[in-house]
């Protein structure tokens, strides 16, 4: 399948998402700063902090992240040849983190019958909050691609180690070079929103089940 992405989004500079501090992650799905999902654990916020935190101060370094980003990189490059392809980014996008195709609508089949009225249940985002960015701390809709900073559609170690360090710097809000579980923004949070009769096409910032 072919990238579903348009290329002047990734690499649209990161923004920090503007939720209340504190708010849980959307169920079952955290995407880390460098891209990697995170479905299964009850905190998967705390699952990637405590892999990442290699010496378990419980505050991240730059070079932590730099470690955590060459590990991700380590997996997604399935030839070893030290640059992410096409082929092996079509994978990540595809298979590993799909949620970073914006406007990809991920639907349940089922419309429910409530009070003789067909109605579904649409989860909603925050406009402007696209991709991996509705399930991450930063407004990257696709994480991988936007570590490509030349532009020739691959990204090498090099280049993926440097946007772990620049991410860091972005999350990094007090610059002491730490950065605790507490200093790490919130997550967006989506909206529960139900419609009655026949629905229209959900806006790319929208995803039902």
């Amino acid at each position: 399948m072919r990238l579903l992405l348009p290329f002047f989004l990734l690499t649209a500079p990161a923004a920090l998402a503007a939720q209340p501090v504190g708010a849980p992650a959307p169920r079952g799905l955290f995407i880390s700063p460098m891209g990697e999902p995170f479905r299964s654990a009850a905190d998967n916020v705390a699952a990637w902090f405590s892999g990442a935190d290699r010496d378990s101060d419980g505050a991240l370094a730059a070079a932590e992240l730099k470690a955590d980003a060459g590990r991700f990189f380590a997996a997604l490059d399935g030839d070893g040849n030290g640059e992410l392809s096409m082929a092996e980014i079509a994978r990540y996008e595809n298979e590993v983190a799909p949620e970073v195709q914006v406007g990809l609508q991920m639907r349940s089949t089922g419309v429910g019958d409530w009070r003789g009225q067909r109605r579904r249940r649409t989860v909603v985002f925050e406009r402007g909050v696209d991709g991996a960015g509705r399930y991450a701390f930063l407004n990257i809709p696709h994480p991988v691609m936007a570590a490509d900073s030349d532009l020739n559609r691959g990204v090498t170690r090099i280049e993926f180690e440097q946007a772990a360090a620049d991410r860091f710097a972005l999350l990094d809000k007090d610059r002491d070079g730490r950065l605790t579980r507490a200093e790490l923004p919130p997550l967006p949070q989506p909206r529960l929103r139900r419609q009655r009769g026949e629905v229209p096409p959900a806006r790319p910032y929208e995803y039902t089940r």
